[in-house]
């Protein structure tokens, strides 16, 4: 009985079977981009709530030059657009001095960037000036791999924006 006709059978399974598995292996996760709040702002021009991510120096320019907005444009300017990407979180305007946003939460499920913001309206019996703000945050992204960004706490559903757009 001959059994070396098995053994070429048999290797030609094995490689077949390594071979699918290494096809398979998850790819290297990308690592969560580093978020941090630049700044904030009680007016920052922009009418509704909203987002806006800025990658290019000419983007930049053109929402920094949104008419009545009263950003701390030179710390906004001293990022690094070619390592960081900018996304300007608004709330849309509002009938009185006393709203804020702030960055409360970011979450990472690739490609997907999360970030919850915490919004503060002021109390009932607060007295604010009666006056029109557009009140925002100021982020920077460090990692530009996100596909998809979704921003929750501005309204009841979250907004969401994909990379590019």
């Amino acid at each position: 009985m001959n059994r070396f006709p098995l053994k070429p059978a048999t290797a030609l399974l094995a490689a077949t079977l390594l071979a699918a598995c290494s096809a398979n292996a998850p790819k290297e996760a990308q690592p969560a981009p580093q978020v941090r709040q630049v700044t904030q702002s009680a007016h920052c021009g922009l009418t509704g709530p909203g987002v806006a991510p800025v990658s290019s120096p000419e983007a930049l320019e053109n929402l920094l030059g949104v008419s009545g907005q009263n950003m701390a444009t030179g710390v906004i300017r001293q990022v690094d657009l070619a390592s960081e990407q900018l996304i300007i979180v608004t709330l849309g305007q509002k009938p009185t001095a006393g709203y804020s946003v702030g960055l409360q939460d970011v979450q990472w499920q690739e490609p997907v960037l999360k970030l919850a913001m915490q919004v503060n309206s002021p109390a009932p019996d607060m007295m604010v000036a009666q006056v029109i703000t557009s009140p925002c945050v100021v982020l920077a992204v460090k990692g530009d791999h996100w596909q998809r960004l979704e921003v929750s706490g501005l309204t009841p559903q979250p907004i969401v924006k994909t990379a590019g757009k």
